[in-house]
Formats: structure tokens, sequence, C-alpha cells
């Protein structure tokens, strides 16, 4: 899909520093994901987080929930949100035979599960003092992109508002 610019002749003057910082950020942490979850091929990488998306998302959406196991190293699983292969595949534009094969490959590594009704759920890794430190280092690139768009000239907040608008 080609969006058309604004006007012929300039790019509005936040689109270019956006467009870079974020990059970098994306850069930023892809590269503290793989770290976290190991030497995993891209699309992996892409299924483990699509999934711990899921597995988390019931939970911490729903804020009385939240506060319960906010530091609790393994939600009960009737809390614990999961997600289909199928999902999976339409979530991330991947190949549903792609998703199968590479699911049953991290459910035998022992990073995910998938039950007989073919929920996938993520394995609990926050318990453990070097997945504090991979949240940490990801939420300083973070912080990193909030210092970047100020040193290009922009206002995080500034911005957001003229986007809602």
């Amino acid at each position: 899909m080609t969006i058309a610019p604004a006007s012929a002749d300039q790019v509005p003057k936040h689109v270019r520093p956006i467009n870079f910082a974020g990059i970098e950020l994306l850069l930023d942490l892809l590269h503290e994901a793989r770290q976290f979850y190991g030497d995993v091929d891209l699309e992996s990488l892409l299924i483990l987080l699509c999934v711990s998306d899921a597995t988390m998302r019931s939970f911490m959406l729903e804020p009385a929930t939240a506060q319960m196991v906010l530091q609790d190293p393994t939600p009960p699983d009737a809390l614990r949100g999961s997600i289909s292969r199928r999902a999976i595949a339409d979530k991330l534009g991947l190949p549903r035979e792609t998703v199968r094969r590479k699911t049953s490959r991290l459910a035998a590594a022992g990073m995910i599960s998938v039950d007989a009704d073919d929920r996938v759920r993520i394995f609990y890794g926050l318990a453990h003092s070097h997945a504090w430190a991979a949240v940490e280092r990801g939420h300083r690139a973070i912080l990193r992109y909030l210092d970047r768009l100020a040193q290009l000239g922009l206002d995080p907040m500034d911005i957001t508002r003229e986007f809602s608008t």
C-alpha cells in the first residue's frame, strides 16, 4: 500500500524523525527480545511475542486482576489467556503451516505449551532476574526513543495530540 504525501513538495516535519526513531526503537526491542528468548529465528520470535501478548492480555488489561497477579511469578492458568495457531497465523500474516511447524518446535523446546484444544500459551519466564533485566533494557530502549525524538526537535506528547485530533 502506498500512501500519498500530504503535499507534493514537503513531508510533514514530524514524520521523518518519528520514522527514524521508530526504526531504532523496533530494532532495539527486537534485539532485547532475542536476548530474552535466545537464538531463535525472526518468525519464531514473532510467534513467541504474539503468544506472550495473548497469554498476558486477559489479566493485564483487567485492572483488578492485573493488581492481583502483578508480582506473581506464575499467574494461575484460569487467568491466563491463550491463542490458537490459526489466530497466530492471521495476526502475523504467516502461513498456517509455518506457524504449526514453528509452534511445534517451540513447544518441544519448552518455550510454549499447546494443549489438546490447540490453545497456545507462553511458559512464564518473569520469575528470574535475567528476565527482569531484559524487560528493563526494553524499557530503556523506549526511553531512548523518546530522547531521540527530543534530540530531533519533537515533543512526543505534542505529536500524540496532533495525531489524535
